[in-house]
This record gives C-alpha cells, sequence and structure tokens, in this order.
C-alpha cells in the first residue's frame, strides 16, 4: 500500500517528467530549426536577451519600468513575429518551437489558481486504482451498477421493515456521503452477511472518492492486522512500512470483513488502535463485517465497540445473498 505522500510524490514525478520531455521535444525542435533556417536561431537569442533587459527594469521606478516594459513587449512581438514568418517559410508550423503542455489548464504543473488540475486528481486517481488492484483482490465498483431489484419487497419479520426498503435508505445515505466527501459524516458499520452489497456499496464509494483526489486504503481486516503483526514482530523485510501511519493518513479508510481475522489479543489491540488514531482527525472509516453490533461487542470488547459506535452510525443490510440471486437467473 502506498501512503499518501508517495501517492503525490509519484503524481508530480510524472507531471515533472512531462515537462521534461516539453523541454527537449523544444530543444530538439529549435536545433532541427536552425538548421534549416540558422537566422531564427540568431532571433531566438535576440528574444532571450529581452528578457534579461525585463529583470533588469524591475530595478527601476514604476514609471520608467512601464516605458521599459511597453518597449521590450513590443519589441517581442516583433521578434516572434518575424520568426513565425520563418518558420511558416520554411514548411514549418508557427507553435514549432514551443510544444504544448499535455494539459494546457496548468501547464503541466498540476495546480491552477491554486486548485488541484484536473489532470492531476486524473493521476492520482489513476496511482491510487492501480495500487488498490495490487495490494487487494478487489476492484472498484460502481453505483450504477447497484441493483436494488434483487431486494425482495416482502416485509422481512425481524426488522419489520422490506429488504427493498431498507437497502434503498442505505443506498442513498452511501451515494449522499460519496458526493459531499469530505464533508460528510465519519463513516459507519455495514453489518450483514454476506453476499448482501457491503463490498459493492463500499467500493463504489471507494471510487467516486478516488475520483475527486482523495486517498483511499480498502483492506480486509485480516491483511491490515497480519501486516500490522509481521511488522511489529520483525516477521518481514518490509519492516519500514508503518501501516498503522498508513491508514491513519489516508482520507477515508475502509476496513472490509472486520471479524475474519485471526481472534488474538494483538489484533483487537491493532484494530483499537486504528480507530483510536483516525477519529480525533475526523477521517471518515467505513467497516464492512457479517457481525452484528452484540457480536462485535462480544469479540472486540466494551473498548474497542465503543469506540467504535459512538463514532460511526450503524447499518443493518437485510435480505438473501444476492449472489444466490444472480445464480438462479442465470
Amino acid at each position: 500500500m502506498l501512503s499518501k505522500k508517495e501517492i503525490y510524490k509519484q503524481a508530480y514525478a510524472e507531471l515533472s517528467q512531462r515537462r521534461l520531455k516539453r523541454q527537449l521535444k523544444k530543444d530538439m525542435h529549435l536545433k532541427h530549426a536552425v538548421s534549416v533556417c540558422p537566422e531564427i536561431g540568431e532571433l531566438c537569442s535576440k528574444l532571450g536577451k529581452t528578457s534579461i533587459k525585463l529583470s533588469k527594469s524591475l530595478l527601476y521606478n514604476s514609471d520608467y519600468q512601464l516605458k521599459i516594459l511597453n518597449r521590450i513587449s513590443h519589441e517581442n512581438i516583433k521578434i516572434q513575429n518575424e520568426i513565425n514568418e520563418l518558420l511558416i517559410k520554411n514548411h514549418l508550423p508557427r507553435d514549432f518551437l514551443f510544444p504544448k503542455a499535455e494539459c494546457e489548464k496548468c501547464d503541466d504543473y498540476g495546480f491552477v489558481n491554486n486548485e488541484k488540475c484536473s489532470c492531476l486528481i486524473k493521476l492520482i486517481k489513476s496511482i491510487i486504482t492501480e495500487d488498490l488492484r495490487k495490494s487487494s483482490r478487489f476492484n472498484l465498483k460502481s453505483f450504477d451498477d447497484f441493483n436494488l431489484q434483487f431486494y425482495s419487497k416482502e416485509i422481512d419479520e425481524p426488522s419489520q421493515i422490506s429488504p427493498y426498503e431498507q437497502m434503498s435508505k442505505i443506498f442513498m445515505i452511501c451515494k449522499e456521503f460519496a458526493n459531499k466527501f469530505p464533508y460528510c459524516s465519519n463513516g459507519f458499520v455495514m453489518c450483514g452477511l454476506t453476499g448482501l452489497g457491503k463490498t459493492h456499496l463500499s467500493l463504489a464509494i471507494a471510487s467516486e472518492v478516488i475520483s475527486k483526489g482523495f486517498t483511499v486504503i480498502y483492506s480486509t481486516s485480516s491483511e491490515i492486522t497480519r501486516n500490522m503483526a509481521d511488522r511489529y514482530f520483525g516477521h518481514t523485510t518490509n519492516s519500514d512500512v508503518d501501516y498503522l501511519n498508513l491508514i491513519v493518513e489516508s482520507d477515508l479508510f475502509i476496513l472490509d470483513d472486520l471479524g475474519a481475522e485471526f481472534d488474538s489479543s494483538f489484533n483487537k489491540s491493532a484494530i483499537f488502535d486504528i480507530f483510536n488514531s483516525r477519529t480525533p482527525l475526523n477521517r471518515p472509516t467505513i467497516i464492512n463485517t457479517n457481525l452484528y453490533p452484540e457480536q462485535l461487542q462480544a469479540r472486540y470488547g466494551e473498548r474497542v465497540a465503543s469506540r467504535i459506535f459512538s463514532t460511526l452510525d450503524t447499518f443493518s443490510f437485510i435480505g438473501v445473498d444476492n449472489r444466490f440471486r444472480i445464480g438462479k437467473k442465470q
């Protein structure tokens, strides 16, 4: 799993590489243009000298500075027009000496008016998605693919509500959470048997959050506690990776299949540390579990259960395993 710092480092490195490629292309084009028309090189040299004049003009008072700036501006335009004429005369495009950036909005720097450019958000999403694919067995989902018709409209006796109505409410809450992120709730616990859509909805939320340029860590409780234990007890060569810190610094943390990890005092302590570290920072967390609140409390104890349920809302998934329904329709 990549840390937030590593994700941004990769994105900035890609933008830097794009600017470097553009500069190399610019140098190659200039070299070619000069080879077919040496006069272009002389004019470009003059253009460079006007930049020096521009820097020196900043030393003068504002009135004299304005006069110099106007003169330099006219001189630059004149030289640039001469260069353009020579380029066209030698069958080269007018913009030959100034290759375009991949993103013209930010000039491949990643920000426009101190806001993340869409190209940077796209890069971050790509890096996180690939990291998610490598570090887990999951692929991102979409809310559009979530089919509420698989849920019965008959009243479920224990809960006195139909699975369709209950899941429709949960579906809308999940969409609202993703749309408002990061200005949303602290998160929630999705409780219920397997095959009822917990993983699908949490991965759809992850997809929406990532598309906004935020970082997401999605992992099972077994994977997280195993990695934390291996680091703590020195059972891995990757002991320099602080998994707790990776989780704490991520904008959204999704813990899948809580309760499936090995039942040990270390794992219970690790789960508590995760929530105890994220809660003060108001960083949202989503939990998927086959256990219900009373079962979670019996397994993890009052301290962990209290930390989870005092911070996160709880939603109960009801109905019949959707994978069984899908299988019957095929």
